[in-house]
């Protein structure tokens, strides 16, 4: 009896062990895609799945002959580690054959139709991220180029979240070197949206295109004066400040390399509901990976959104954290403590999060007033025209106050965010601030008051068309 109730537990472990292997074989597919085809997909190995199933067929009879014939127990576990075995070499097998193939994978993959004529590529990596939302608000201004164009990812967790269009294709490169030179064949223009030190590589294995940093964000965060900036051809600015914001941290950036192509992402106006409701919005950047660039408020988030629904106010508050956040050691502790802060809402006071798919955009249009940390949410915003609040987890200095010109269009919270209501009032009602709020808009953004994404069409076409720009410039130097 005993004999049996092994050779029992032996075939169901060998069984799940098998169902197992089998979905991570399956699943290979899907991590080791090079694009959204199916025939540009690695296909498990027909053979070894067989010898999977012969094994587990074996396995079973041996068992049972084990059970009937009363054989030695220690047979038991001659069979099951050679099922094992044999499994086991079937997922390494594959798991071989699917890195190896990606580059003959890779290379069909761009005999596609749109990555065979695309003259625009973007490369992107950020193995952080939950979504690639850095790259995702650029698809809209690349798409009204009218030009097919392909994004090159370095995580393949980041393909599912682009939506399908005819326009641009996605590719995967993770399992190839960022030296690798594995652009489409008629790139003429490559995008970058983050200073990724991956970058470096890509540029130096591809010299003969043009290198272009968009950056996910304009912000006077130190990653928007990044001197790793230099290595780039071009700069696409949001406007002076961006050019300035170089020079007054000291980066020494030829003038040439900066292009002022605005923000093509946002609305020329976006004026909250006309209602005596107001919405308010607090949005936090996050931590980052060095304290000169730390002006997140995440653990004072639960007194701000306190001081925020107690205003006396009929408010409805909207909260986004930064997506890493998510990932903060501290973040299970500050969403107890906003919960709690929340448990308890006054009477007219309505509170949710913004999940993660929810645009800052769509919620820049929502909000009357934004509570944010210094960062790119702020200067988006400041395209509005509309009152913000600007957090103080720190406590500037006035020599950081006047680092980040961004600070003055908005109200400043004291560290312990004493004079928030105060603020908020204002905000909502003298708003006191708005001279100064729309002269730093026309500073932040040189495309202010032009049609929506005009200035970056027109740079990106003079990408495209460098001799014909060079031809009418000469003809103009003749005519006069």
């Amino acid at each position: 009896m005993m004999t049996l109730l092994i050779c029992f537990a032996a075939f169901l472990a060998g069984a799940v062990f098998t169902l197992l292997i089998h979905q991570k074989i399956k699943k290979l597919a899907g991590q080791t895609a090079v694009s959204r085809r199916p025939e540009d997909r690695f296909v498990p190995s027909k053979p070894l799945g067989h010898l999977i199933t012969v094994s587990a067929a074996i396995g079973t009879i041996s068992l049972l002959c084990i059970a009937v014939f009363s054989l030695p127990a220690w047979t038991v576990a001659g069979v099951a580690v050679s099922h094992i075995i044999v499994v086991s070499y079937a997922w390494k097998s594959n798991q071989t054959a699917a890195k190896r193939g990606a580059p003959s994978r890779y290379l069909q993959a761009l005999r596609a139709p749109v990555p065979s004529t695309a003259k625009i590529a973007l490369y992107f990596s950020e193995p952080r991220l939950l979504t690639p939302y850095q790259v995702t608000m650029w698809l809209e201004p690349l798409l009204s180029l009218g030009e097919p164009f392909v994004i090159l990812l370095k995580e393949s967790k980041h393909m599912k979240h682009f939506p399908k269009n005819a326009n641009f294709d996605v590719l995967v490169v993770s399992d190839m070197p960022a030296s690798t030179p594995f652009l489409p064949p008629r790139t003429e223009v490559l995008f970058f949206v983050n200073n990724s030190m991956v970058n470096l590589g890509v540029i130096e294995a591809n010299p003969h295109v043009k290198h272009i940093q968009l950056l996910h964000g304009d912000s006077d965060k130190p990653p928007s004066y990044n001197p790793m900036s230099a290595v780039y051809d071009k700069l696409f600015v949001a406007g002076e400040m961006a050019i300035d914001r170089y020079a007054r941290n000291g980066v020494s950036i030829a003038t040439e390399k900066f292009e002022i192509v605005g923000r093509p992402q946002l609305e020329a106006h976006c004026l909250g509901a006309a209602s005596d409701r107001k919405t308010i919005v607090y949005m936090t950047t996050w931590a980052g990976m060095f304290e000169d660039s730390n002006f997140c408020s995440l653990d004072q988030a639960h007194e701000i959104l306190h001081q925020t629904v107690t205003s006396d106010l009929n408010i409805d508050v909207i909260f986004k954290p930064h997506p890493i956040s998510m990932k903060d050691a501290n973040w299970n502790t500050v969403s107890a403590q906003i919960d709690a802060v929340m448990g308890s809402l006054p009477e007219g006071v309505s509170f949710r999060y913004a999940p993660h798919d929810e645009s800052p955009f769509d919620l820049y249009k929502m909000a009357d007033v934004l509570i944010t940390d210094v960062s790119s949410t702020l200067i988006d915003y400041l395209h509005t025209g509309k009152p913000y609040l600007v957090t103080n987890p720190h406590g500037f200095t006035i020599q950081d106050i006047e680092k980040h010109p961004s600070i003055n269009g908005g109200g400043l919270l004291k560290q312990d965010c004493s004079n928030m209501q105060e603020l908020l009032r204002d905000a909502l009602g003298k708003d006191q601030l708005k001279e100064t709020r729309l002269a730093l808009r026309s500073y932040a953004f040189g495309d202010y008051g032009r049609p929506q994404g005009e200035a970056f069409r027109k740079a990106c076409e003079a990408l495209l068309k460098p001799a014909a720009n060079e031809d009418a410039s000469k003809m103009s130097s003749i005519g006069r």
